[in-house]
């Protein structure tokens, strides 16, 4: 019984040193790149969403995110409707994409490697995204690179002029 308190005041203790940061949106996107033709490249970002992030001493503890796929944007509204229709993430049955990091593993002073779950499309996968973690003077900067399938890992059925391939990229101002 001893042990068990133990080890639960050493996590506590521990954790007291965390803080929560939060997201400054002006400053940050969440985006993703993918191409039609397997050429032509198309960018877009998600307007709406929210994390939750704890950084001791330059390591990420804590990383949740949930993005509204209704507010897509890649500056065509045809293509917006797209995405959120049935052919992709179907935002009427699936109206957010959620991440919850599972492990951070710290590579050098300023580069890790973040691995949780991302669920998508009513789809949970396990995925694996470089990191880079700057303290500024207000903070963080955090960015957040990776490639998922969306056909083959989250099941959508995408178009046949689409490569399937999307990069996430993600620049979040943490204060």
């Amino acid at each position: 019984m001893k042990i068990v308190v133990m080890g639960i005041l050493i996590i506590g203790l521990s954790l007291l040193g965390t803080r929560e940061y939060v997201i400054d949106k002006p400053q940050s996107k969440v985006g993703f790149e993918g191409s039609k033709f397997l050429a032509v490249s198309v960018e877009g970002k998600f307007l709406e969403y929210d994390g939750k992030i704890n950084i001791q001493d330059g390591v990420i503890h804590t990383l949740e995110g949930k993005v509204v796929v209704d507010s897509v944007e890649s500056g065509n509204t045809t293509r917006d409707k797209h995405i959120r229709g049935k052919s992709l993430i179907e935002s009427q049955k699936f109206p957010y994409i959620t991440f919850a990091m599972k492990e951070y593993k710290q590579l050098t002073e300023h580069d890790g490697e973040v691995i949780g779950m991302l669920e998508i499309h009513g789809i949970a996968k396990e995925v694996r995204l470089t990191s880079t973690l700057e303290h500024t003077q207000n903070g963080y900067t955090l960015c957040l690179n990776g490639k998922i399938d969306v056909k083959k890992d989250f099941g959508m059925e995408s178009y046949t002029i689409m490569n399937n391939s999307i990069k996430i990229d993600v620049l979040l101002a943490l204060k």
